[in-house]
């Protein structure tokens, strides 16, 4: 989070727009600016619309989609009458995070080939070709003319001030579904949230509904956007999005723009839009409610409070115990143990989850995590755990590995997981539950995506749910005999987890428009409906003891856990009529081409060698420079030419600014190469400068051109393991400062600066944050610096600088306590250097040591969740409260009172219908222990985020 100024945030706000990815920002490029590991090869096929650029694993993965693309970029165009330009879509093997996206600055897609787990019925990439192609479109329907070299980043901003995240990506979700015969609008799941909350008197408003709530579950904007967008299209025909986005291109600057377009094709704003689509879907799905005569299941967790959480993948361990997968707005997730009266005890708490999952059989759990690559965050890894619930033992038995989904046998001796491997291949693996090491592979006899595998009682069959452009199926391999064979006919259902119950397979699917729990009979092929869920039931397990089954089904609060007998529910048939409200359909129809991927070309298109060194510079975007001045509070302004390349390696800029109260011209020119492990920047700015010296009691000013140039290496390391992230490294710099047209020069002015150096090194660790937590609740976190003058002979100086920042829970939950010592010695050439925090109201304070160290002490709490909305101006997420603590210099020889102290108020918001930034005002109430200052100080901050 960092501290702007007002008259910041309006430029800055147009470098901001929200996507399906987001990382930290190099060189203000927006989106991911991560690299791949330095020995991935790459190649490229370049077609008459893409440029494909891809790992040599994936040639086979390349070519299609290269025919793919070619294929659908037509029909995915059509709707909104514009054929886009060339772009180069990036094909990412190394991420086992199941995602894509477009940008511009530079111009470019990222398709990250691994599939999720819980996947629609249909192949992941041709799902993201359409998708991630609308984005293009979209892109260069807004803004046809502002192309690279100069114009892509505010072609960028452009488009983040214009269309909201709902828009574009509800959008792209219509188009998706329209076109293909799966799609997440076909999915029961998409629609559980926004459903469940309108048939339970949770109907939210707009604002609610898209910027979310601390305390209520919402749909997010994927979800709500592809209703709303999908309800313009029903009601205004095919061409009302051509209409809306080409009125916004003509005046690209217009307040609110797309509410005001969609009222001029509609009478309806953002708002009544929103609030009639509600209305419509509200009527469609009590029809569809009073068609099912949907069963009331009993609750057996039980539930502390109002707020939402899910109770995932209950497993009965006893007759008396049960344990699942606990998620909440106040808690990171972990897994509990349920006992016979509700009570619930943490078990472990776990990390990052590409999906949520585990397993139990034996006395043990088994789930899967994330693991970040040290260095290169275009790798991650997903690595198996297990803990023994007698002993308490915790162990994670593979690394390095691509592994998801795994179960155990009834025994506990193997783990069986799928396998997805660097050319996009999936198969199943079974692994030693004590060593981790690989005993069989099974491979399936076509390409398909395969879920969810779990072993049969006797450890002697596998079953998983397969998933392909054909549809979905269940896939049984038999390990004494070898022979695979198709449980079901290829469906369009999401069918998934699926679980054997003695010679019964238990399994997921919507056969009646809603998520239910069915039962196959492999012998007789016979599917029965086991659960009749009023909104969907999810994650079966099968008890033998008690013959019964547990599963989640999903509430107004989210996933509860819920038992029924075995025999008697098999022997209720539910008729498996499709109640499904398909809202895409008349966009099905207008499109009347949803059979296109089912022929796709097979064209073989010449590939060669993608060469990073011919290929360093991209040059996009002019952007403007307006900060503060070094010597004064006024504004340097200028331009800033930017190339960064599309792999992330290479970034540059040059430019020019203006120094307003120097009245001089300046010029800068920045490098970063970040191919390797370390990362290597190199920054030139020739800059006026102004200084001041006392000479017989008057003081004379100094004027000067220098030319600086700063060198600089960080080589970083980033550590996860279960709920805890660690990032330690090491950065080193240096630099050379030449003075020249020096006015008023006196005689011990020095003319050169060589070389000082500065070391830093860091450490942090820190536990994941729930959505609620105000700071992670355990953290420490540490950075030492050290300057001096090794190259120097007419000067010398050194500095040396610790800051710290502990963290540890509060009194009650989501409450932070927070520890700050700061320390710092020097002398020379640094003795006045501020290098560490300052208490609280300095600026106020008199100044009357040196400054050696400072305690800061914070204990900050959230207050309220208004949910509160300001018409279109503010919607108010959080009030927040706090209170501290500052000692400055406390030692021996000082006393330890607190120099500083108060409290402080600050509210979470959106403003102006912006999804991002998250913007915090905050006011301080400061008072002083100084006897001269007897009136408290005020101080007001306003501070946005956009990760």
């Amino acid at each position: 989070m960092k501290l702007y100024k007002l008259k910041y945030l309006f430029i800055s706000t147009l470098c901001i727009f929200i996507s399906s990815t987001y990382s930290t920002d190099v060189f203000s490029q927006i989106f991911s600016a991560e690299q791949n590991p330095p020995s991935i090869k790459w190649l490229q096929i370049n077609s008459t619309n893409f440029q494909i650029i891809y790992p040599t694993e994936l040639e086979i993965e390349a070519q299609r989609m290269a025919n793919t693309l070619e294929h659908v970029v037509g029909a995915v165009s059509k709707s909104l009458n514009t054929k886009p330009r060339k772009i180069s879509i990036i094909l990412q093997n190394q991420s086992l995070i199941s995602n894509g996206f477009v940008q511009l600055a530079p111009r470019r897609s990222e398709f990250f080939t691994t599939s999720p787990q819980n996947i629609d019925f249909q192949d992941w990439l041709n799902s993201l070709a359409i998708h991630e192609l609308r984005h293009v479109v979209q892109f260069d329907k807004l803004n046809p003319n502002l192309k690279a070299p100069f114009f892509e980043e505010l072609a960028l901003a452009i488009f983040g001030i214009s269309l909201p995240p709902w828009f574009y990506e509800g959008d792209a979700v219509g188009i998706e579904t329209a076109l293909s015969h799966a799609g997440r609008g076909r999915l029961p799941e998409w629609e559980l949230f926004l459903k469940t909350n309108t048939l339970s008197s949770k109907k939210y408003s707009y604002s609610k509904n898209y910027f979310g709530s601390f305390k209520d579950r919402t749909p997010g904007y994927y979800q709500l956007g592809y209703f709303m967008t999908s309800k313009l299209r029903r009601d205004y025909g095919e061409g009302i999005m051509d209409s809306i986005l080409t009125r916004i291109s003509r005046s690209p600057l217009r307040p609110y723009n797309l509410s005001n377009s969609i009222k001029k094709f509609t009478g309806m704003n953002s708002k009544t839009l929103h609030d009639s689509t509600i209305s419509e879907i509200e009527n469609l799905w009590k029809k569809q409610e009073s068609e099912i005569n949907a069963k009331s299941y009993p609750i057996l967790n039980k539930r502390k409070d109002s707020l939402p959480s899910d109770y995932l993948f209950p497993v009965r361990i006893s007759d008396r115990e049960i344990i699942a997968l606990k998620q909440s707005l106040t808690e990171t997730p972990s897994i509990i143990l349920i006992d016979e009266k509700g009570n619930e005890k943490t078990i472990k708490r776990i990390g990052f989850q590409t999906e949520p999952n585990f397993n139990y059989a034996a006395g043990k759990i088994v789930w899967d995590e994330i693991r970040f690559d040290k260095r290169f965050f275009k790798r991650t890894y997903n690595v198996i755990n297990i803990l023994d619930l007698k002993s308490g033992a915790y162990k994670q038995i593979t690394h390095r590995s691509r592994l998801f989904s795994p179960a155990l046998s009834a025994d506990g001796t193997r783990v069986v997981a799928v396998m997805i491997k660097e050319d996009n291949k999936s198969l199943l693996v079974e692994l030693d539950s004590e060593s981790g090491e690989i005993i069989n592979e099974h491979m399936p006899n076509t390409k398909q995506a395969l879920q969810m595998p779990s072993y049969s009682k006797d450890g002697n069959r596998i079953v998983c749910s397969v998933s392909s452009k054909e549809g979905s199926s269940l896939l049984e391999f038999d390990l004494t005999t070898g022979i695979r064979k198709y449980l079901l006919a290829l469906d369009k259902q999401q069918i998934s987890r699926p679980i054997y119950a003695n010679s019964i397979i238990l399994f997921r699917a919507h056969y009646n428009g809603i998520n239910n729990i069915y039962s196959l009979e492999p012998s007789t092929n016979k599917i029965t409906a086991l659960s009749n869920a009023k909104y969907g039931s999810s994650s079966p397990s099968y008890h033998t003891n008690s013959n019964s089954i547990l599963f989640s089904n999903y509430e107004a609060l989210g996933y509860d856990i819920t038992s029924i007998p075995f025999e008697i529910s098999h022997k209720i048939d539910f008729a498996t009529k499709n109640t499904f409200i398909d809202y895409a359909a008349p966009i099905i129809l207008q499109e009347s081409n949803s059979s296109l991927l089912d022929s796709i070309p097979e064209l073989k298109y010449e590939s060669k060698k993608f060469q990073e060194t011919s290929n360093l510079f991209y040059f996009h975007s002019l952007s403007p420079i307006f900060e503060e001045g070094n010597s004064t509070n006024d504004q340097k302004i200028g331009f800033k030419l930017k190339s960064n390349n599309k792999l992330n390696t290479f970034d540059f800029h040059t430019g020019y600014q203006y120094n307003s109260s120097l009245r001089r011209h300046e010029y800068l020119a920045e490098i970063s190469y970040k191919r390797f492990y370390p990362i290597f920047n190199l920054k030139y700015i020739n800059r006026a400068q102004l200084a001041s010296f006392r000479q017989n009691n008057n003081i004379i000013p100094i004027n000067w051109r220098e030319n600086f140039v700063e060198m600089e290496m960080n080589i970083p390391f980033t550590f996860n393991r279960l709920n805890k992230t660690y990032n330690l490294g090491i950065l080193s710099s240096t630099s050379y400062t030449s003075r020249y047209e020096i006015q008023n020069k006196p005689g011990n002015f020095i003319d050169e600066l060589r070389f000082p150096i500065k070391y830093t090194a860091y450490f942090r660790s820190n536990t994941q944050r729930s959505s609620r937590d105000i700071a992670p609740k355990w953290g420490q976190n540490l950075i030492l610096s050290y300057f001096h003058l090794p190259f120097e002979s007419q000067l010398s100086g050194r500095l040396i600088a610790l800051r710290t920042m502990f963290y540890s829970p509060g009194i009650l939950q989501n409450h932070s306590f927070q520890a700050s010592f700061n320390y710092q010695n020097s002398d020379g050439a640094y003795a006045f250097n501020i290098e560490i925090p300052r208490i609280s109201g300095y600026n106020n304070l008199n100044t009357s040591t040196k400054l050696r160290n400072t305690l800061l002490l914070d204990y900050k709490l959230p207050l309220f969740y208004p949910d509160a909305e300001i018409g279109p101006i503010a919607y108010i997420k959080r009030v927040k409260g706090g209170l501290f603590t500052d000692f400055e210099n406390i030692g021996k020889k000082s006393k330890f009172y607190a120099r500083s102290y108060g409290f402080e108020l600050s509210a979470d918001m959106n403003l102006m219908r912006f999804y991002l930034p998250d913007f915090e005002l905050a006011g301080k109430i400061i008072f002083s222990n100084e006897t001269s200052r007897k009136k408290p100080i005020f101080e007001l901050g306003f501070t946005y985020n956009i990760n």
